[in-house]
């Protein structure tokens, strides 16, 4: 089943709904730091992936601008992702971010992302708004530690490879971009994962003075299986 959302860009106040939910890994520009992540990912029993950039479909329902998610476990972590979204024939640009259960993540990492929602902003930009100074915006996510909040992702778009040359891959594998929201791949983090609490991300676009933010609480299921 599709679900409806709502989305603003510029004032404006659109409705969508996603059909195809993409989300793309090992995303980044300098496929030498690939590698190089792909062969740590491996040490911690993540399987290295068939292809890079490496593609999971999922299910879109899972795409949701709510500002709380629920986990069984706390075993669980975000990401910052800027997400396409292709609507009425255009692209637009949300924050994002793939949360992913670590533990499944060893076993198989798209199972690892299907069991957890991805949350987007409801705000958007229009792509084309941005995309001639794409390798400029700047991305940022912070964790709660301790009470405190802390600098988890820093970096800036050009990290990754640019959108369009992203969507051709993904065209050229047959994926239909009508109704697709699409994530982009995510920056390295500083230090390891952190489980629970609270998720902020930004999305700054200093020239244009404007910023995207994203911000969710993790909640814990009752898990029955350990009563």
């Amino acid at each position: 089943m599709y679900i409806n959302m709502e989305f603003i860009c510029d004032e404006t106040v659109m409705n969508w709904t996603p059909k195809r939910l993409v989300i793309a890994g090992y995303t980044g520009k300098d496929q030498d730091s690939v590698k190089k992540h792909i062969a740590e990912l491996k040490e911690l029993g993540i399987p290295a992936p068939p292809q890079v950039p490496m593609l999971y479909d999922l299910s879109p329902e899972l795409l949701l601008t709510s500002s709380e998610i629920t986990v069984v476990q706390n075993d669980s972590s975000g990401e910052a992702e800027v997400v396409l979204l292709h609507m009425d024939g255009s692209w637009y640009a949300g924050l994002g971010s793939d949360h992913t259960d670590r533990v499944l993540e060893a076993v198989s990492i798209q199972k690892s992302k299907q069991v957890c929602a991805k949350t987007v902003t409801k705000e958007l930009w229009l792509l084309d708004s941005f995309i001639d100074r794409w390798d400029e915006i700047e991305i940022k996510s912070w964790v709660q530690i301790d009470g405190g909040e802390q600098l988890y992702q820093s970096g800036k778009l050009g990290e990754f490879l640019h959108p369009e040359q992203l969507m051709r891959i993904v065209k050229d594998r047959g994926y239909a971009d009508s109704d697709m929201a699409l994530y982009c791949g995510t920056l390295p983090l500083h230090g390891g994962f952190v489980f629970g609490g609270s998720f902020r991300a930004e999305l700054i676009d200093r020239k244009a003075g404007r910023k995207l933010e994203l911000k969710y609480q993790m909640k814990l299921l009752k898990n029955a299986e350990e009563e």
